[in-house]
């Protein structure tokens, strides 16, 4: 997948565990960070797409302050919980068109 991050590498696979976690998720929590350091979680509905085990892909749906936000610093975390198993995805994003495109560089188990 080419993008702004050409050269950047993921620290962190999204294995098959974390897809079924997020594939299970009723919704996923979004939190972007102004340049201020002001923190804005929002909540999505499902994960659009995962391509080559790294990147997460979200539909856009308004999305102002987040947007505003990953333009100054694309710092993003998006966490997944089904039943009794959860993850807390870090790494940097973009807004392309109408799709936020979420490259994975960490992976904390939760719960």
């Amino acid at each position: 997948m080419s993008n702004q991050w050409e050269g950047t590498k993921s620290i962190a696979a999204i294995t098959a565990e974390m897809k079924e976690v997020i594939a299970a998720s009723p919704f996923i929590a979004l939190t972007s960070v102004s340049e201020a350091g002001q923190p804005h979680l929002i909540v999505v509905g499902k994960v659009k797409e995962i391509k080559d085990d790294s990147h997460l892909v979200f539909g856009v749906y308004k999305m102002d302050i987040t947007r505003k936000n990953l333009s100054q610093t694309d710092f993003l975390q998006a966490v997944a919980v089904s039943g009794k198993v959860g993850y807390r995805f870090t790494g940097k994003a973009v807004v392309q068109e109408d799709e936020l495109i979420f490259l994975v560089q960490q992976v904390d188990t939760l719960l």
